[in-house]
């Protein structure tokens, strides 16, 4: 992705047995509907199927925004699918968009969770 390289940008595994079953990458971006905090946006989060309804994608997570906060970022906030938009809702995520198309992937909202 663009920005993958970036000095400030994190990216974060989930290791099984030495094996990557998830991931997730932090990048410094902030979203209009934010203003005047320091922001990280969570993308690529993703869960190997094999893994999946294991709290990886929670641990992966919790994991980011405890890195997040110790370098005083006030919020992180994703582009979320449709279909993801319950997961963040149980990770105290909240919907500050309304639903937008990303071409060939579908429908998705802006979410954040404040961290201080």
């Amino acid at each position: 992705m663009k920005g993958d390289h970036l000095k400030s940008t994190k990216h974060i595994g989930a290791f099984i047995d030495s094996k990557c079953v998830g991931v997730l990458s932090l990048f410094l971006a902030s979203t209009d509907q934010l203003s005047n905090l320091s922001q990280y946006q969570l993308r690529g989060m993703a869960v190997d199927p094999e893994h999946r309804k294991k709290n990886i994608g929670r641990k992966l997570a919790s994991f980011s925004e405890n890195e997040l906060r110790s370098r005083n970022v006030e919020v992180i906030w994703c582009n979320a699918r449709e279909i993801a938009v319950n997961f963040y809702k149980k990770l105290d995520f909240e919907v500050i968009s309304d639903e937008f198309h990303i071409p060939d992937v579908g429908p998705h909202y802006v979410m954040y969770k404040r961290l201080s």
